[in-house]
């Protein structure tokens, strides 16, 4: 029998600790092992996003491409034949003899048509009629106007028809005709041919003229491109011309004659030489 052992008040026996249990340490070959299996892994991954890189580089191309095409057919099919998108207005600029009445009723053809498809050659047959316009430019307005610039062509003169006076420009098409000759245009008196020497050598002495002078030329005529003469409105006064070279120098001194001689007696002005100007009376 043990012996009974007093022991103070409030004491406990102590019972001895345990020793907190070591944590296992990987060994250092199943480290290595495991950092191995990560490096594979990420390696793989970065390996499969290099191979699959140019698939969806070539997908996304694709996507791009497909996608233009189709804003383009659908650009198309929306310009030429969507209605909203159509010719219903016209506008003119230039011009004076032609008006824009003739101009609307000479595209009146077209009114309706998508803009995309009224082209210039389209318009160009549309005006072909109008013989007084010489040239011409188009643009579109979306959503539905056309703007035409028009150039007309120049009267250079009248030439006397069969039945009235036909109104010519320099390339001898005819403009329009008129009963009697109009104030302020030349009569031409050989045929308005372009290929007529005569004609064309008139052409460029008309054209050459300033318009103070041209106004008073009363006809005109010439046998070749050297021989040009025209008689003066009112005094019936004769100009040799001759060419058409030194213009400008022949119209100073024509001038200069004209003012001199005044209404007197009709004469022959010869300013085919305008640095020595011979005046002589018409027999």
């Amino acid at each position: 029998m043990r012996p009974r052992v007093d022991r103070p008040e409030g004491f406990s026996p102590r019972r001895p600790s345990k020793a907190p249990a070591k944590r296992a340490q990987p060994s250092p070959s199943s480290a290595k092992v495991k950092q191995a299996s990560r490096q594979r892994v990420s390696a793989e991954k970065a390996e499969y996003r290099r191979f699959t890189e140019a698939t969806r580089c070539r997908r996304i191309t694709w996507a791009i491409s497909l996608g233009s095409v189709g804003l383009l057919v659908l650009s198309v099919i929306v310009l030429t034949l969507s209605p909203a998108l159509a010719l219903r207005d016209v506008r003119v600029e230039g011009g004076t003899r032609v008006t824009p009445a003739h101009i609307e009723q000479a595209l009146a053809g077209l009114y309706g048509e998508p803009l995309a498809r009224v082209s210039d050659e389209r318009v160009a047959s549309a005006l072909e009629p109008l013989t007084l316009i010489q040239a011409f430019e188009t643009r579109l307005e979306p959503p539905g106007t056309l703007v035409v610039s028009i150039v007309e062509r120049k009267p250079l003169g009248a030439f006397r028809g069969r039945e009235a006076f036909e109104i010519v420009d320099a390339a001898g098409v005819v403009l329009w005709e008129e009963a009697i000759l109009p104030q302020g245009l030349p009569q031409i008196l050989v045929q308005p041919e372009t290929d007529s020497p005569s004609f064309t050598a008139i052409s460029r002495v008309l054209l050459a003229l300033p318009d103070e002078l041209l106004v008073q030329v009363e006809g005109v005529t010439a046998t070749t491109l050297d021989d040009v003469r025209f008689t003066i409105r009112g005094s019936s006064h004769e100009v040799v011309w001759g060419s058409s070279e030194r213009s400008p120098a022949k119209a100073r001194v024509l001038a200069a004659s004209l003012i001199a001689l005044g209404d007197g007696d009709t004469k022959i002005i010869d300013v085919t030489t305008p640095d020595s100007v011979v005046v002589r009376t018409r027999g």
